[in-house]
C-alpha cells in the first residue's frame, strides 16, 4: 500500500494559500484536526469546542481557534451557536459539490494528458497498478483516492488542485472514515486504466471524457448509498 498520506503533502504545499498571519503552531493544529475529523474521530453533527479542543492537544486557544475557522472556511465545520460543530449534509450537498468535481477534475485529466512529465505518468502507472492488485477493502479506497491526487498533480495547475482537495474533502466528510470506491473494483480499475490510456496517447479530449463519464458514474452511486438506497 502507498506509504504517504498525499494529501496531507498537498495541504502542507498549499498552506501558504490560506489566510495571512497563520503560524506554524496554527498550521500544526488545522492539520491535525483535519485528519481527526476525516478519520471520523469527531463524528457529524458534534460540537467542537476551543477549550476542550485546547486541552485535547495540548495546544493554546489562539491556534486552535484559528484551525477551526480554515476548517469551517474548508467546508468541513459550520458555525453552531456555541463554537463549531462538524458538518453534516444531504444528497443535495453531494450533487451540487460533484457538479462544481466534475468539471474542475475533467479539466485536470485534459491539463494532465498535455502536461503530465515522465514522473508524473510513472506515479499514476504505480498507483493503478497498485489498486488492480490490492485485494483489502481499504487499501483498495486509499489507492483510488491517491490515484486521483496523482492526476490533479500532473495537471500542473495549483488552483485547480487546490479547489479540489476541498472539494473531496467535503465529500469524504459524509463517509466519517476513508475515502469510497463506490463501485466494483474492477469496474473502477478499467475505468482508471482509459484516463491512463489517454493519457498516455496525450489525448486531451479523451481524458476529459473519459474522466467525466468515471466520476458521473461515482455520483450517482453515492448519491443511491447516502441516500440509504
Amino acid at each position: 500500500m502507498p506509504d504517504r498520506d498525499t494529501t496531507t503533502d498537498l495541504i502542507g504545499s498549499l498552506l501558504g494559500e490560506l489566510p495571512t498571519g497563520r503560524d506554524d503552531q496554527t498550521s500544526k493544529q488545522y492539520l491535525r484536526l483535519r485528519a481527526d475529523i476525516l478519520a471520523g474521530k469527531f463524528p457529524s453533527g458534534a460540537a467542537l469546542h476551543e477549550t476542550q479542543l485546547s486541552e485535547t492537544y495540548g495546544a493554546s486557544r489562539t491556534p486552535i481557534r484559528e484551525a477551526l475557522n480554515w476548517l469551517a472556511h474548508d467546508g468541513l465545520l459550520e458555525r453552531a451557536t456555541r463554537g463549531f460543530r462538524v458538518r453534516s449534509g444531504t444528497p443535495e450537498d453531494v450533487i451540487e459539490i460533484y457538479a462544481a468535481r466534475v468539471a474542475l477534475e475533467s479539466e485536470a485529466a485534459g491539463a494532465a494528458a498535455t502536461r503530465h512529465t515522465e514522473l508524473d505518468l510513472a506515479r499514476l502507472e504505480q498507483l493503478h497498478a497498485f489498486c488492480c492488485s490490492a485485494s483489502d477493502d481499504t487499501d483498495v479506497r486509499a489507492g483510488n483516492f491517491r490515484f486521483h491526487e496523482a492526476l490533479w498533480q500532473a495537471a500542473h495547475n495549483a488552483t485547480i488542485t487546490a479547489l479540489l482537495i476541498r472539494l473531496t474533502t467535503q465529500l469524504r466528510i459524509y463517509d466519517s472514515g476513508p475515502p469510497s470506491t463506490y463501485g466494483e473494483p474492477d469496474v473502477l480499475n478499467h475505468e482508471h486504466d482509459l484516463i491512463l490510456t489517454a493519457l498516455r496517447a496525450r489525448d486531451e479530449a479523451a481524458a476529459r471524457e473519459h474522466m467525466r463519464a468515471h466520476l458521473e458514474r461515482s455520483r450517482e452511486l453515492r448519491i443511491r448509498m447516502f441516500a440509504g438506497g
